[in-house]
């Protein structure tokens, strides 16, 4: 078991106890000489026989004392019992003293005034030398009382003047030398422990010190990061680290000769000599530097460097802190990566186009030259991403990125803008006609299927093309006019390329102050509905009507539907404005039933966007609960696009209106993608044959045979029919002979506002519409007879 450190005060006492007794042994040698010089100059004055028991018994004490130091010496607790050994010295500098100061009580020499002188000066002179009770107050005061004691009464009793001043000299020297013990012992004391207190503190300092460097030492040792230092002058290693030796594969006797060149190898001596030139001058504290470090087996990795520069060693030293950057630099790149290239196609994306398109402006300046920027977009890239699935839709995406790459030269760059965007920067063009070689390419290449998972998918491209400086002279004009350029395309067809033109900027700017416009129109009551009668072509009845919204702006006058809907669409207008076509066709629907006595049925087109917010079903309620309206009296009417969303939302939205006795009607039918497991699906009553498959019912045996096949196929899954755009009274025939019986079209009236819808409502049987009434041959119902609203007896409603 390790004993507790001594306190500084231990120690003090220990080291007064010590040197108390070290100095006695000449103390009680000098006592000796002196006590028996003493008894031989008075041994002639006095009897030698109390002489001789006074000098045994002061042999005696200090034969004791002697013994007492030779035990303190020998003692192996001198600090466990410093107290016994302390208390031990006093008990026998009593004794000594008091042996002493006894010569004067037994033989003071009154009558001879050299003894007498030789009495008083004796213990006087004892008391001064005895030095080696300074280190003691208490023995000090024990042994000057003991001593100087009964010479002071010895001086006081004789009753005479000389006497009593010597005695009371005597007292004051004594009172001198007690004050001088007691001030040595206290600075004693002092200095001491300051000298105990400052080697603690230097040893706890140094302990410290240790423990720093074993720490310092032990953290450069345990960092995976390369610790260096150098030679200033010459660059050669004098000392590294384990990361250093771990990572570099020398051993630490193999760095001694090497420099710090050999290692960060992209620099020789000279060159990163200039380069850490700031810190010889002093310019700058450290030097930040990227570069490779080479292994012994020739391998290289990157790293950042931290040089510094100490000038307090002889020679100066560098220290250097190489850290490994090789997943740092890694991650840089995939973020550089992430940062400029598309993660599906790998092509550039449209930040990196931008930075491209500005260098290759740049060069065209320089050498006289034009640039072409193509903006391709795949034609229905939506309606094949919505109803295939975003996984074929990738993979048609990753085929175009590839089709394009195999066209292109390898100075052209193709990117990906996003979605189903793409754009191809062409550099170094004499004349824009070579920019419509490389489209007509991309245009014929596009007329090959895609194939993916085993199947033909058929999709073409739109592309609008830009030329610099001839169309603009910045990277965000070009794109814009290649994009304003697709969209001409589009429009005039798809699967085709167009050159930007000003003219595209004019229909540009109408088409903002359209939609600048058409943001207010619904506050500033410039829509309108209008009307177009449903009439039953076995008699001419009014049966319903379609709703059809009208906008005439005071300052761009009439706008056509097909043109601010869409724009509607676009910016976020729709649903406020389907809001209000809901409310006002039930609203104008009921004032029918309450004003003319007719229950006719409304329908009202739906954007697809309406479905989105999830709102529909509150906004057809509400519409249905201001009108007062029966729910069987209104039918929505929607679009194949909407079939085709990749989404349970119109589902449940349809299932919904339907519980509720809403008539659904599908719109345009023949003209998109839809298909007999999404009729299947949805929530169905009627089908409307598109315009475009009646229109040349009597001159094209094709469209005839698609609208026969579109109403067997509405028939066999026990869905109504409309027929939309009636212009004769052939299309009504054939549509007769085959048992439609709801129909509507310019053939009965062209759409009408509220006012004039009310005309035909007044009326039983328009006269203009008698002559078809009676037209044979009467229809062949292959089913049972549809009763007004395009619904079969059979059909449950």
């Amino acid at each position: 078991m390790t004993s507790q450190p001594l306190t500084i005060e231990q120690r003090i006492l220990l080291d007064r106890i010590t040197r108390l007794y070290q100095r006695s042994k000449s103390a009680i040698l000098a006592l000796l000489a002196t006590g028996t010089l003493y008894i031989v100059l008075i041994v002639k004055s006095y009897n030698w026989h109390p002489l001789t028991i006074w000098y045994t018994l002061f042999l005696l004490i200090l034969a004791g004392r002697w013994l007492n130091i030779y035990a303190y010496e020998k003692s192996r607790n001198k600090i466990v019992n410093s107290t016994i050994w302390l208390l031990t010295f006093r008990l026998g500098i009593f004794l000594t003293g008091a042996v002493f100061g006894s010569l004067t009580l037994l033989f003071f020499p009154k009558d001879s005034l050299p003894f007498l002188i030789l009495a008083i000066i004796l213990p006087f002179g004892i008391v001064v030398g005895a030095v080696t009770m300074l280190l003691d107050f208490v023995s000090f005061v024990i042994y000057s009382a003991t001593l100087m004691g009964p010479i002071v009464y010895q001086l006081l009793s004789v009753g005479e003047r000389p006497y009593f001043n010597t005695g009371i000299l005597t007292c004051v020297l004594v009172l001198y030398f007690l004050k001088f013990s007691w001030q040595y012992n206290n600075t004693f004391i002092s200095s001491k422990r300051l000298q105990y207190e400052n080697k603690a503190l230097l040893e706890k300092l140094k302990q410290e010190k240790n423990t720093i460097n074993n720490r310092l030492l032990r953290i450069l040792n345990d960092s995976s990061n390369e610790i260096y230092v150098l030679n200033a002058d010459t660059l050669t290693c004098l000392q590294v680290n384990r990361g250093a030796v771990e990572n570099l594969g020398y051993s630490r006797e193999e760095f001694l000769s090497i420099s710090l060149p050999d290692i960060f190898s992209d620099f020789d001596h000279q060159s990163f000599c200039r380069q850490i030139a700031p810190l010889y001058d002093g310019s700058q504290e450290f030097i930040l530097l990227q570069g490779e470090n080479r292994r012994k087996d020739g391998t290289a990795y990157p790293v950042e460097a931290r040089l510094q520069l100490s000038t307090e060693n002889l020679p100066p030293i560098l220290v250097m802190t190489v850290q490994d950057i090789t997943e740092r630099h890694q991650w840089e790149k995939k973020l550089l990566y992430q940062a400029n290239f598309d993660q599906l196609t790998g092509l550039r994306n449209r930040h990196a186009m931008h930075s491209c398109i500005t260098l290759a402006f740049a060069r065209a300046q320089r050498n006289s030259t034009k640039v072409a920027l193509l903006f391709m977009d795949i034609d229905n890239f939506k309606n094949i991403n919505d109803s295939l699935g975003h996984t074929v839709g990738d993979e048609i995406l990753k085929q175009t990125a590839l089709r394009i790459q195999s066209l292109l030269r390898e100075s052209d760059v193709p990117a990906r803008s996003g979605g189903d965007e793409f754009t191809v920067l062409l550099e170094n063009l004499q004349e824009t006609v070579h920019a419509e070689v490389v489209a007509r390419k991309l245009i014929e290449e596009f007329q090959q299927p895609f194939q993916v998972d085993g199947r033909e998918i058929y999709s073409t491209i739109s592309i609008g093309i830009s030329i610099f400086p001839n169309d603009g002279r910045s990277p965000s004009q070009l794109l814009q006019f290649a994009d304003m350029a697709m969209y001409r395309a589009k429009e005039e067809g798809r699967n085709n390329f167009c050159f930007f033109s000003r003219e595209m900027c004019h229909d540009s700017e109408e088409q903002m102050r359209i939609i600048t416009h058409l943001r207010n129109a619904l506050d500033n009551r410039e829509l309108a509905l209008y009307f177009q009668p449903k009439v039953d072509i076995t008699d001419g009845r009014l049966v319903g009507a379609e709703a059809l919204l009208r906008w005439h702006s005071p300052e761009l006058g009439n706008i056509p539907p097909n043109i601010f809907i869409h724009l509607a669409e676009q910016m976020g207008f729709i649903e406020n404005i389907g809001a209000w076509v809901l409310e006002e066709a039930c609203r104008e629907a009921m004032l029918w039933r309450k004003r003319f006595g007719i229950k006719l049925q409304v329908s009202v087109n739906i954007s697809p966007q309406q479905f989105r917010t999830g709102s529909l079903v509150d906004t057809v309620d509400k519409a249905l609960a201001t009108s007062g309206l029966p729910q069987e009296q209104l039918e929505l009417e929607i679009t194949e696009s909407l079939l085709l969303q990749d989404s349970d939302k119109p589902l449940a939205i349809l299932t919904s209106l339907s519980e509720r006795g809403i008539g659904l009607a599908l719109d345009d039918f023949g003209t998109g993608y839809s298909s007999l497991s999404y009729l299947k699906r949805f929530p169905l009553q009627v089908l409307k044959i598109d315009r475009s498959f009646i229109h040349d019912l009597n001159r094209d045996k094709n469209s005839r045979a698609l609208v026969e096949a579109i109403i067997a196929m509405a028939r066999s899954m026990k869905l109504g029919i409309v027929a939309e755009g009636i212009e004769t009274e052939q299309q009504i025939t054939f549509l007769r002979e085959r048992a439609v019986t709801v129909a509507q079209g310019f053939f009965f009236s062209a759409p009408v506002s509220a006012e004039k819808f009310h005309a035909f409502l007044q009326e039983d049987f328009p006269e203009q519409w008698q002559r078809f009434s009676s037209l044979q041959p009467k229809p062949i119902y292959l089913f049972s007879k549809p009763d007004h609203t395009g619904k079969r007896a059979d059909q449950s409603a």
